[in-house]
């Protein structure tokens, strides 16, 4: 799937499985609206050029919206693959895609063991999925292997090593800092490795891109966080969970992060990376 990015929510792998699967796309569809996803969205746009009659996979569709805007350059001609782990994001997808004009394809599958045949596809794009794979690298052979020779492939990824908070407390903004530099279970920080992921699959890059989506005011009392963004509850339990962070100061780090935040001194910052290379 295309998660929304929250480092201390694991059950984005288990979407099927979260009885707030509702919540958890509406937070993806504000994802959508984040000012760095837009541009990196429509330089994409602009960088796969794609043409009538072209077929386009999108790997972790999640619920589509990004495959199904592209795929209004295919024309009645083309053809758009949606594959994603969830059937809750394909339901989504498929009655989203309803008023598309080319042929539509959403089906369940694994990013990392693609049912699809060698040159396949003219274009393939995958965002925000790779950092919740085992191992980046297989998913982008098998994105590769699916691509006709000369075909596009477009990344756009999350590095959470970038994140970068303000609150008043400079010690408290060191310790987010320095524990989401760190990976743990899942390849958080794939973003500025894009480029390398490409060419180690054989691709030439052609163009790269980084945009920073920043937060400088939230109100608490009146949204439990950031447009988008994972709750301040999950991020102390996050520093909790990586040992940055003794159980008992949770809750204070939680109260600090909300009064800077009325206090009107509450900023965040968080990088994604995008990627756009031909398949040999």
């Amino acid at each position: 799937m295309s998660p929304t990015d929250d480092p201390g929510a694991p059950g984005y792998r288990q979407v099927d499985d979260d009885p707030n699967v509702d919540k958890l796309i509406a937070r993806m569809d504000e994802t959508a609206r984040w000012a760095a996803t837009v541009r990196l969205r429509s330089w994409e746009r602009q960088s796969l050029a794609l043409t009538a009659g072209e077929r386009l996979l999108d790997v972790g569709c999640g619920p589509g919206d990004a495959g199904i805007a592209l795929a209004r350059e295919l024309g009645d001609t083309g053809e758009l693959v949606g594959i994603d782990s969830s059937d809750q994001m394909l339901r989504v997808a498929r009655a989203r895609a309803r008023p598309a004009a080319c042929r539509v394809r959403f089906t369940r599958g694994d990013a990392s063991s693609l049912e699809e045949p060698d040159d396949a596809f003219d274009a393939v794009r995958c965002e925000r999925t790779l950092q919740w794979l085992p191992d980046p690298a297989v998913a982008v052979a098998e994105m590769v292997r699916v691509l006709r020779p000369g075909g596009r492939l477009s990344l756009i990824d999350t590095d959470w090593s970038t994140f970068d908070i303000s609150v008043g407390d400079d010690a408290l903004a060191a310790v987010i800092r320095e524990a989401l530099r760190t990976e743990r279970h899942r390849p958080s920080n794939v973003g500025s490795r894009l480029g390398d992921l490409v060419v180690a699959a054989g691709c030439e890059p052609v163009a790269q891109l980084e945009a920073t989506e920043t937060w400088t005011s939230w109100m608490p009392d009146e949204s439990p966080a950031p447009l988008g963004c994972f709750s301040m509850e999950s991020l102390a339990d996050d520093l909790v969970a990586a040992g940055r962070l003794p159980g008992d100061d949770r809750q204070l780090v939680v109260t600090t992060i909300q009064d800077a935040a009325r206090r009107g001194e509450f900023t965040m910052r968080l990088t994604m990376f995008g990627v756009v290379a031909i398949a040999p």
